[in-house]
């Protein structure tokens, strides 16, 4: 069932993660724009994150699997935001977040929230219906 909604958000957040890792400039360090492919932890954490998005578009029979993944990509974006943060934090450089890759950041984060709460009412719905059978 690829036409589900859920569906629509993983691939929604494996396109964001994509555009992070590739085009969109993270940060910028000492007026040099720095992309996530130019810092390996970071095009590391990009990919796993659109990785687990794209595997678990597919997964879709195996709903707890699939929950798994997206709170692992839900816990890849967070870690992100944790390392985008505690760079900012530092002032020895120049440093400025660019406020695109922070957008599509937090769209992917939500996205993936609600791909979450899909699949789980899902769940709940297949297991009610065991419940009255």
């Amino acid at each position: 069932m690829i036409q589900r909604i859920q569906s629509i958000y993983l691939l929604v957040v494996t396109i964001a993660m994509a555009l992070v890792s590739f085009k969109v400039p993270v940060w910028t360090l000492n007026e040099k724009l720095t992309f996530a492919q130019d810092d390996t932890k970071m095009f590391i954490l990009t990919i796993a994150a659109s990785l687990f998005s794209v595997v678990a578009i597919f997964i879709f029979k195996n709903r707890k699997l699939q929950m798994k993944l997206i709170r692992m990509a839900i816990m890849v974006i967070a870690v992100i935001a944790v390392r985008l943060g505690l760079l900012f934090g530092s002032n020895e450089f120049d440093f400025t977040l660019n406020y695109s890759c922070f957008a599509l950041l937090s769209f992917a984060f939500s996205a993936l929230v609600m791909a979450y709460r899909g699949v789980k009412k899902d769940d709940d719905l297949v297991r009610s219906a065991d419940r009255i059978r």
